[in-house]
């Protein structure tokens, strides 16, 4: 049923049990940037169990957006990821998520720098389920909230609001106060530059100095001075009222193992309010009365020169995007984790549906209220839907992670969508020419991406990660790339038993790596009678009592129904001793027609050698 304005809603999601023939997939990433040598695995188990997880739930006959929340969830409960619980906190010492979810007709639920809430990823597909109900007086419901009101939104569907000090992990608080010290050692740097004598920053003309200075400073820059705060106090939130619930945390010592963060030991409490109160006074956090973290107040200062700000800020900023080398290179660094962005999923159902995800704690020291691409549809995630009358069936979905900001002014989600659902890269002269799927996306990243003016022009670096599903009748293609030093990605079909992972690392910072796979659809010559071979199936599926239940082709092992305990009879798994049976004896049927038919051949060419002879 086509979704419509004048007509009635499409229905929420779609779920039967699978199929013969059907097949299903699940593409997990745990982000884009520099994954240390030494955390490795405990990164790909991580994306290993989210794929697992979700492949549970879609060999049940759940649908896809189902299995997209449920590996989410998963990433959002490790301690290792930069998503949910042991996020990077803001520069108030709190954490605020962003995440969102796209089901398979395109339509969204999302959340954007929302606090005390576990599961981001959760409350976004709420609203997605929210946002496709009528409201009274004819309202349009919301498919994204921000800040307290999506803290407050949750908390009326019953959703724990935890306190804010639950989601801080030991690491994410080392972490920000390293980065505190960081930056008030960048600001101190600052000062220090801003109070040389005027005439050792402003050489030359006199009348272009003049006329530099009559212009104000942070115009030049494309900012209004007026407008740029002092650095705010930097608060740790203490315990708030609210629903706890039974929430699972997670820890260092996960089943997933225990990751290693020297800037943040996990071997030591965290440090207490008078520890931290009595660190050097010229570098770090001090506590105040009332037991609140400042970083002592510093004016802002009038720049002469965009330069000089520059020089004195960008080397020392506490997430500057260092693109950290391994040991193939010199200069590679081996110890940290210098992931700052987004972990994603990917989802196809037995129906053929897709649907995709986002969640991300952001970047350390953000500001607060900063609303990243994870919360943003066409920026960290987008879903181009199945048309009616596409004959290939062809839906794609993409996830991103990397610079944030960049990722905005490139919409590149949705501008790499494009670029695999029509085949096409960015011809040299503008314009757009023909090409395959994989160059599709490399391409983007080297041309839309990297060439954007906004890109190249930004004293950021331009990093990014893309994960390119592409749904055809034929089958499911995967595509992933990025030019950052690694990227962790794992996916699982429903004929394998295991996931696949892989840590993608480049042989250089700012290179392009690509790779792929495929997961072809293998008709059954079995389908019930009156209905097509075809993946994703007809409008019309089969009736319940003429299902054919799927099975791995090739794995399947015959189980014989008599003689086992009952406890082996009543299975809580998709197939039951019935299902065995039926397909032994449709298997057995096969073996005596193609037996039969060759004893008829062979019959035939005796009688046509015996009447050659005669």
């Amino acid at each position: 049923m086509n979704d419509s304005a004048d007509g009635p809603a499409a229905p929420l999601h779609t779920r039967r049990r699978r199929l013969g023939g059907d097949i299903c997939a699940i593409f997990v990433h745990a982000g884009a940037g520099y994954h240390s040598l030494q955390n490795e695995q405990i990164h790909l188990q991580a994306c290993e169990h989210a794929a697992k997880a979700a492949m549970n739930v879609l060999n049940e006959g759940g649908a896809a957006v189902d299995a997209v929340e449920v590996a989410i969830r998963v990433l959002e409960d490790k301690e290792i990821t930069n998503a949910g619980f042991g996020s990077n906190l803001s520069m108030d010492g709190t954490v605020e998520c962003d995440a969102t979810i796209i089901d398979h007709y395109g339509r969204s639920g999302a959340v954007g720098a929302v606090g005390q809430v576990q599961h981001p990823i959760h409350l976004a597909r709420l609203i997605l389920d929210y946002s496709t109900k009528p409201l009274s007086l004819r309202r349009v419901p919301p498919n994204l909230l921000a800040g307290p009101g999506a803290t407050t939104f949750a908390a009326s569907l019953q959703v724990p609001v935890v306190p804010p000090n639950q989601l801080v992990s030991h690491a994410a608080r080392d972490r920000w106060i390293k980065w505190a010290r960081d930056l008030k050692a960048a600001e101190n740097k600052l000062l220090e530059v801003v109070q040389e004598p005027a005439n050792s920053e402003l050489r030359g003309d006199p009348e272009e100095n003049n006329d530099h200075a009559a212009t104000p400073p942070m115009k030049r820059m494309g900012m209004d001075a007026s407008s740029t705060p002092s650095p705010p106090h930097i608060k740790w939130a203490g315990q708030r009222s609210g629903n706890d619930g039974e929430l699972g945390r997670k820890h260092g010592n996960d089943d997933a193992g225990t990751f290693v963060d020297n800037n943040a030991p996990m071997n030591r409490p965290i440090p207490s309010d008078s520890q931290v109160a009595h660190a050097p006074p010229q570098s770090s956090p001090r506590l105040e009365d009332g037991g609140i973290f400042t970083l002592a107040a510093i004016p802002t200062p009038v720049l002469k020169n965009a330069d000089v700000l520059q020089k004195a800020i960008l080397p020392q900023s506490p997430v500057s995007s260092n693109m950290h080398q391994d040991d193939q290179s010199p200069n590679r660094v081996s110890l940290i984790d210098d992931i700052t962005d987004t972990v994603g999923a990917i989802a196809v159902d037995c129906l053929g549906n897709i649907a995709a995800g986002s969640s991300s704690g952001g970047i350390g020291m953000k500001h607060k209220g900063r609303i990243g691409p994870a919360a943003l549809v066409g920026i960290g995630t987008a879903v181009i839907p199945m048309d009616a009358d596409d004959a290939e069936k062809t839906s794609v979905a993409t996830v991103t992670s990397g610079t944030g900001e960049h990722m905005a002014t490139t919409m590149a989600a949705s501008a790499c969508a494009n670029r695999l659902y029509n085949g096409t890269k960015k011809r040299e002269g503008g314009g757009s020419e023909s090409t395959d799927d994989s160059e599709a996306v490399k391409s983007f990243i080297e041309h839309d991406f990297m060439g954007h003016p906004s890109v190249k022009n930004s004293y950021s670096a331009g990093g990014i990660g893309i994960l390119g599903v592409k749904k055809t009748s034929d089958g499911v293609r995967f595509y992933f790339a990025h030019n950052t030093d690694s990227f962790a990605i794992a996916s699982m079909s429903s004929e394998e038993h295991k996931p696949r992972s892989v840590m993608s690392r480049g042989p250089e910072s700012g290179k392009i790596t690509t790779g792929a796979r495929s997961i072809k659809y293998h008709r059954v010559a079995s389908w019930p009678p009156g209905h097509h071979s075809t993946w994703p199936p007809n409008a019309d599926p089969p009736s319940p009592s003429t299902e054919q239940p799927a099975k791995r082709q090739k794995r399947m092992r015959v189980v014989p129904t008599s003689g086992l305990p009952p406890s082996d009879h009543d299975s809580d798994g998709p197939f039951s001793n019935d299902d065995y049976k039926a397909a032994y004896e449709d298997k057995m049927r096969e073996v005596h027609e193609t037996k039969q038919a060759l004893a008829d051949k062979m019959a035939r060419l005796r009688a046509q050698s015996e009447s050659r002879d005669a």
